[in-house]
């Protein structure tokens, strides 16, 4: 009985929160109102994993999954995924606040979506969401992150360019296409703002990589 009780209190506290979750969007940005729409279910319900289901991608669920657990080799099931990150995100800093600062469509089918995210603790970052349009609707489909740090290596990798990227105690791997201006512009040794998705349908050498979407020099 007592569980009961407390698991609805805890039910009500958790909507009035995300009821109460302010959004604002930065002066100069101009959203199409159903793009809109779509991103504010999807923060309404962000402390709820599986709420907006609907409005992402499996591949959108993937990169979510393999950031959070950190396990390339991990063979969980779609399903499998969505229940792990239904449960960790319970136990995670609640999301206060969410600016939209940049929007941008890509193509007719593709926007892309700059957010600087509050959560309890004073804790911030800022990602870049690409909405995909399917079937009419849009859907969350990648999830690109930031990454600050010294090209410690660049290599070459088929068609592909990759950097390594951070410092001496942590690094990321990052690929871009060989032509693209990334590929040429930076060198080891550049300081850089590197921002990219994590690349869950490919491997290089059994680990997970981000594929570049923006990289800019530091000075």
């Amino acid at each position: 009985m007592l569980a009961g009780v407390w698991k609805q209190w805890l039910f009500k506290k958790r909507e009035a929160v995300s009821k109460n979750r302010k959004q604002a969007i930065s002066s100069g940005v101009s959203i199409p109102g159903e793009i809109q729409e779509v991103i504010q279910h999807f923060f309404c319900t962000y402390d709820n994993f599986q709420g907006a289901r609907n409005l992402q991608t499996d591949t959108f669920i993937k990169e979510v999954f393999y950031a959070t657990k950190q396990e390339p080799m991990d063979q969980s099931t779609v399903e499998e995924m969505e229940t792990y990150l239904h449960y960790n995100n319970m136990q995670r800093l609640r999301l206060k606040h969410y600016e939209i600062d940049e929007f941008l469509m890509v193509d007719s089918d593709v926007c892309l979506v700059g957010v600087t995210r509050e959560y309890s603790g004073n804790v911030k970052n800022r990602v870049l969401y690409f909405l995909h349009k399917e079937d009419g609707g849009w859907r969350f489909h990648h999830i690109a992150r930031s990454h600050y740090g010294v090209v410690l290596d660049k290599f070459q990798v088929r068609e592909q360019t990759g950097f390594v990227i951070g410092n001496e105690k942590a690094a990321m791997l990052f690929l871009t296409h060989s032509s693209s201006s990334a590929a040429t512009n930076y060198m080891t040794g550049d300081y850089v703002h590197a921002e990219g998705y994590l690349e869950v349908e490919q491997q290089v050498s059994g680990q997970l990589f981000y594929r570049v979407v923006r990289m800019n020099r530091i000075h």
